[in-house]
């Protein structure tokens, strides 16, 4: 008598007749009564009947009863992978709207369980493949509405957006990692099911990353987030070019609407100010200091913007758009960077200058911003000199004269130790702060050569003064909170002519 038992010890399904004493697959001795004990005799008719009837409550998405039928199918054959199958996919029709649903982790979940209890069914080639292909075309359905079910909440609560997209894309991943054989990749129709999820995970991926501006707030991830996104970016990449050789892991492009709405608003009011102060452009003057301070401000925020999305959005360095931006944001850092000069009341100029470690900052940007515009033409190189010569007219325009002006008369000035000394002190340490651009130290990009070399002197001689009124008093002025900085402008311009 032939009998389909499950085997106690691999727990494989086997063929049982009189003259079968041990296992097939496992070689372990079989006895039919401890076989009976342990309920692993197969009730293939119990079986039939009870997933039939489960598949006509599923078919009606009757699915509480229908889960209650595949069960009693499972009982008749704990090999039933069909039957352990629909009883988790009704699992998850059920519970999908429940809160405290993890639905990717139970889509998961299924096809890997499922899979494991049917290499235990020996069940035949095609009919694996088969189940297989099915199971990933229902599960795909699931988890790509699973990803995109969180973009309702992308527009208004970017920071929530990402973190449970986070969520869903790290469970995603161990779908990927069971192995190839077990899922049979080698399948065609089962690539690609696989690689349609995979790159609905990539395209999240550059959704999620991106920064999203809410009214006059800039929303962008953390350190952890954005590392965690590039990381499961470069996973679901590696996925599906494994699956597809000829898949384009550079297909998404960032969506720079809102940055370009920005850009494209901050540069208008920089038209039309420069139009109105055109008498004063000649002379490198700002005369409506306030206003132009207001620019600045939102010229700031297009910056951090413009950063964000160019260096932080898993955009293709190659991207044309990009190209338009990186300018833009080389425009804003020369602006930001160069000194607001405005003449006071008794027609003497008066500087604004950045902090020397807002300068600094700008300047690291800068860099990263000219080698990566340098890789689509000129407009680094012959920008960056632009700036010098307009650098270097304020320098020798308004700054040189009143250094010249002192320098004469510096013994005086020391002597006394009165205000007008303390003035001069802060005058260099401005002028020195103001021209440090030049210096390779902070900008190692482009020539040391025309307005940049003399921008480099005008520095050493304006720190090299300032160190003379100290007295080369280097350890009083390393413990200064504000001129601490001359030393580290100074150190850079040696560094420089050393060269």
């Amino acid at each position: 008598m032939t009998q389909y038992v499950i085997c106690p010890s691999c727990r494989k399904t086997v063929c049982m007749n009189n003259e079968i004493e041990s296992c097939p697959e496992c070689g372990q001795r079989l006895d039919i009564s401890e076989i009976r004990k342990s309920n692993l005799v197969i009730d293939a008719e119990t079986e039939a009947r009870e997933f039939a009837a489960g598949k006509d409550y599923f078919v009606n998405t009757e699915f509480l009863s229908a889960s209650e039928h595949f069960k009693k199918a499972l009982a008749a054959n704990a090999n039933s992978y069909l039957s352990l199958y629909f009883i988790m996919l009704c699992d998850i029709y059920l519970n999908e709207s429940s809160p405290d649903y993890d639905v990717t982790a139970h889509a998961v979940d299924t096809v890997r369980e499922s899979l494991s209890l049917m290499i235990k069914a020996n069940v035949k080639i095609n009919d694996r493949l088969n189940f297989i292909t099915a199971v990933l075309t229902e599960l795909k359905i699931i988890i790509v509405n699973r990803l995109r079910s969180h973009d309702k909440v992308y527009e208004f609560d970017s920071v929530a957006y990402r973190r449970a997209e986070i969520d869903e894309l790290q469970t995603l991943l161990p779908l990927f990692k069971i192995d190839g054989e077990t899922l049979m990749t080698y399948s065609p129709n089962v690539r690609a099911v696989l690689i349609e999820i995979a790159d609905t995970a990539i395209a999240v991926c550059h959704k999620a990353v991106q920064t999203v501006a809410v009214g006059e707030e800039l929303y962008s991830p953390t350190e952890f987030e954005y590392n965690r996104l590039v990381s499961l970016n470069s996973d679901f990449g590696f996925f599906a070019q494994s699956l597809d050789a000829d898949y384009d892991v550079k297909k998404y492009t960032p969506d720079f609407t809102q940055n370009e709405l920005l850009n494209d608003k901050v540069n208008s009011r920089l038209d039309k100010f420069d139009a109105a102060e055109k008498a004063y452009a000649k002379k490198r003057l700002i005369n409506d200091a306030k206003e132009y301070e207001n620019i600045m401000e939102e010229c700031g925020k297009a910056l951090d913007f413009t950063y964000l999305n160019c260096f932080r959005s898993l955009c293709d360095p190659k991207f044309d758009k990009r190209k338009q931006l990186l300018e833009d944001g080389i425009a804003f850092l020369y602006r930001l960077l160069t000194p607001r000069v405005s003449l006071a009341d008794k027609k003497k100029a008066e500087f604004g200058v950045l902090k020397f470690f807002e300068i600094s900052e700008k300047c690291a940007l800068l860099t990263k911003f000219l080698n990566d515009s340098a890789e689509f033409g000129t407009f680094a190189r012959d920008s960056l000199n632009v700036f010098y010569v307009t650098l270097c007219d304020i320098a020798e325009t308004y700054m040189l004269p009143e250094f010249e002006r002192n320098t004469k008369n510096v013994n005086k000035l020391k002597e006394s130790r009165g205000e007008e000394l303390k003035l001069y002190e802060r005058f260099l340490f401005e002028a020195a702060c103001a021209a440090s651009p030049s210096l390779f130290d902070l900008v190692p990009f482009g020539e040391r050569k025309g307005a940049r070399a003399k921008l480099v002197k005008f520095v050493k001689k304006v720190s090299e003064e300032f160190l003379m009124l100290r007295d080369y008093r280097i350890e009083e002025i390393d413990r200064s909170n504000v001129y601490r900085p001359i030393l580290d402008i100074y150190n850079a311009v040696m560094k420089e002519i050393e060269v």
